[in-house]
């Protein structure tokens, strides 16, 4: 997978004075790795915000800082505001490509389950991504999962149905749900489950809708 390009300065400010650098539209950031010194970097905001939103943990960065050749990294502690969403600070990690390293990756769902469209299924999605390990070179952007396979009302996609090439293995659960179809639910179920989350259902049995029309009548 080719890497994406990202250019950086070195950073002197440090502790609380990276706010003014947020204010100039620079974030600051940080590169580690086995090898690699840590450095303290600054980078444009609108610049990270491009790759970043592209590369997410799990794609390789050519990292290049003032004029050194570039680094291969991967994003790994990306640090945003709770409320804006934008970014504060970054940790990179600069690869050695002929060693692993583990990455989260996420699902790209595909198709339409049958199931669904013809039984009236309800889907339910469990994890939205799974960690894997490989060299830097075969790190994948997202992994297809296929929902035209749920053909049947409980039929289920785990990890362990997952088919990925050999040179990357998977480290999650492998009995951990992805998507499953469950059968439509009746009104009786709808009911119980209100009643869990603390509402009280009215159950309009015949002598009830009569009392409720003589009311009306008043």
């Amino acid at each position: 997978m080719e890497a994406l390009e990202l250019k950086a300065e070195i950073r002197q400010t440090t502790g609380k004075h990276v706010k003014h650098l947020r204010r100039e539209g620079l974030i600051p950031a940080v590169v580690y790795g086995a090898g690699f010194e840590p450095t303290l970097i600054q980078i444009p905001e609108k610049t990270l915000n491009k790759v970043l939103g592209q590369a997410g943990t799990h794609q390789l960065i050519s990292l290049q800082i003032g004029n050194k050749p570039p680094h291969m990294t991967v994003a790994r502690d990306i640090q945003r505001d709770v409320i804006k969403r934008n970014y504060l600070h970054v940790d990179f990690y600069a690869v050695t490509m002929d060693h692993k390293l583990t990455a989260q990756v996420p699902f790209e769902f595909v198709g339409v389950s049958p199931a669904v469209k013809e039984a009236g299924g309800i889907l339910i999605h469990g994890l939205d991504q799974v960690e894997i390990e490989c060299l830097p070179q075969d790190l994948i952007p997202a992994i297809v999962v296929n929902l035209e396979t749920l053909v049947d009302l409980n039929d289920t996609i785990t990890v362990a149905d997952l088919k990925l090439p050999g040179s990357i293995t998977i480290l999650s659960d492998p009995e951990s749900m992805i998507a499953k179809i469950e059968p439509p639910r009746k009104a009786e179920e709808l009911a119980e489950e209100l009643v869990v989350a603390g509402a009280e259902p009215e159950v309009l049995t015949e002598a009830k809708e009569k009392e409720k029309e003589s009311n009306q009548e008043k």
